[in-house]
């Protein structure tokens, strides 16, 4: 296995304005201010799925802006000298990316409604697949919520000690 290099500021710069820009187009079609690619029958969810998408793409796009920006080093970590207000955005930013990816698993889950899922894999009859699905989906849900609660009791932890 080779150790790959880190992302050059560069690299960083143009995937953080990718995903913003994704992000941004999904928060607008999630807030019904473009239309859904292919026509509403073509959304299999509400659309603050698609703002919950929207808002995880473009917080990933801002917390790679956010990590040029400030510095940061190849783990993500801004320097000592940072300004505290970049560590709260980061923070804030990091704990909402973890929540939007709870949120749209919980929903595949736990949601009302009818799931639809298929695969190489999935060949029992549709529902033993929709069973299995938000099985897998609810182990993931569970799994983001507990990163959640960990990320922000850590980075509560990490931005309270600095404050010190």
């Amino acid at each position: 296995m080779t150790d790959k290099d880190p992302a050059t500021p560069k690299q960083m710069l143009f995937f953080g304005a990718v995903a913003a820009a994704a992000g941004v187009y999904f928060l607008l079609v999630g807030a019904g201010l473009l239309p859904v690619p292919g026509g509403p029958s073509n959304l299999h969810g509400p659309l603050w799925i698609v703002l919950c998408v929207g808002l995880a793409f473009f917080l990933a796009g801002a917390a790679l802006l956010i990590q040029v920006i400030g510095h940061a080093n190849a783990s993500g970590d801004l320097p000592a000298d940072a300004p505290g207000w970049m560590r709260v955005i980061q923070y804030v930013m990091g704990v909402a990316i973890f929540a939007a990816f709870a949120v749209i698993g919980s929903w595949v889950a736990f949601g009302s409604g009818e799931r639809e899922f298929s695969g190489s894999f999935l060949f029992f009859d549709a529902q033993t697949n929709a069973a299995i699905g938000r099985t897998a989906f609810g182990i993931g849900a569970i799994i983001a919520w507990l990163c959640t609660i960990g990320f922000a009791v850590i980075g509560a932890r990490k931005l309270i000690g600095r404050s010190k």
